[in-house]
């Protein structure tokens, strides 16, 4: 039984629980409920009337109730499951959907009265309300929020891009013990090789993408609920959420409904190979042009014959892994890395090959004595 459902039980039987009229909204009321009314609304157990309490709580700024809303954040049980193999996760009933809009109503109110939310608290919360997360994670000291800031960088939930992004933005700032090194050994990087006859050009490849969000149809009977979409651009209305090498900014919208983070647009907060590379250099005080090396490198290699072939992608492997190297070994001189984890921390190098040599070419089995850290992959055309 739900927290929510718990306190139902109780509502029952309080004498203050006074319903609220749908047609009774903000801007038809030139008075706000009184405190007692908003506060039988939070223990109503009623997801709608919990909404209706923190939305107003909100707009009255009262500091009285604030501990009310931490007791409802607190008691949050997670809708949403980590994946378990392929199972596709369930369908939320309706009345589950209620009580995730209330809790969005609640946490917007302890976000925009700037109430501290304890990371036990975050962690229950992460797998449903990660945009919430992040911005109030990035609000608690770094003593505080260290421990959960590296437990959802290692594992964030399931589509929480953005939460494992500013986890480790804000681990960056204070590193802890074995952070550098986690950072730097799950760096993927994919060097496409080009192969072709000599004399030939090399080649490029580029993509693209959209996004877009079906409309949301309002509830009437519902307030409008904050819900934060994040973005490394700062826009109009925008407020820094964490700093560093690329700082991310929150904006808010409003919808009756909860609209997910997905659907809110936090394009591009994730935490993919250049995101990593660009922390590492903020750890080491350097800009990010300063590494020299990157994470989809490309090269272009004349196939003569197959020794000169192997030779000429060997030096292309040690040149990656020496710059690699370099990086490993200014932060073990920063004491963000120690000696024995710089030897097991190098980027994996991914190599695709591309083979442009035309019809009637041999295929290039794979290269003998490859480093450790280097995948092969089979050539073929693009």
């Amino acid at each position: 039984m739900t927290l929510l459902r718990q306190w139902l039980c109780v509502a029952c039987l309080a004498a203050t629980a006074v319903p609220y009229s749908p047609a009774q909204t903000l801007s038809e009321s030139e008075e706000l409920p009184s405190q007692d009314t908003m506060e039988s609304w939070l223990l109503s157990g009623d997801p709608r009337l919990v909404a209706w309490g923190a939305h107003d709580i909100l707009v009255s700024r009262n500091q009285n109730l604030t501990g009310d809303l931490l007791t409802l954040a607190n008691g949050w049980q997670p809708l949403s499951q980590q994946p378990s193999g392929s199972s596709p996760q369930p369908e939320l009933s309706s009345e589950q959907k209620d009580e995730r809009d209330a809790m969005a109503a609640v946490l917007d109110a302890l976000i925009q009265m700037n109430v501290a939310v304890p990371a036990d608290t975050l962690r229950r919360l992460s797998p449903d309300f990660g945009n919430d997360v992040v911005i109030l994670l990035a609000r608690l000291p770094a003593e505080e929020s260290g421990a959960l800031s590296f437990e959802l960088y290692r594992s964030p939930p399931e589509h929480g891009y953005a939460l494992q992004y500013v986890s480790a933005a804000l681990l960056a700032q204070h590193p802890p013990p074995g952070f550098a090194a986690d950072l730097l050994a799950n760096i993927h990087v994919r060097a496409n090789v080009w192969v072709v006859l000599p004399g030939s050009e090399g080649f490029g490849v580029g993509g693209g993408g959209s996004h877009c969000v079906s409309p949301e149809l309002p509830r009437e009977d519902w307030p409008a609920i904050g819900q934060y979409a994040l973005s490394k651009q700062k826009g109009d209305g925008a407020s820094l959420v964490v700093g560093g090498v690329d700082p991310i900014y929150a904006t808010r919208k409003e919808s009756t409904r909860f609209l997910g983070d997905d659907s809110v647009m936090s394009m591009g907060v994730y935490l993919g190979p250049g995101e990593r590379l660009r922390l590492i250099s903020e750890m080491l005080g350097v800009s990010p042009d300063a590494i020299k090396w990157q994470t989809a490198p490309q090269t272009t290699i004349e196939f003569a014959s197959l020794p000169q072939f192997d030779a000429a992608l060997r030096a292309f492997v040690d040149e990656q892994q020496e710059k690699y190297r370099a990086t490993a070994d200014a932060l073990v001189a920063r004491y963000l890395m120690t000696p024995e984890e710089a030897d097991e921390s190098l980027p994996e190098l991914k190599l695709y090959l591309i083979d442009m040599r035309g019809e009637g070419a041999e295929p290039i089995p794979k290269t003998p004595d490859l480093p450790s850290r280097v995948e092969w992959s089979s050539p073929g055309a693009p």
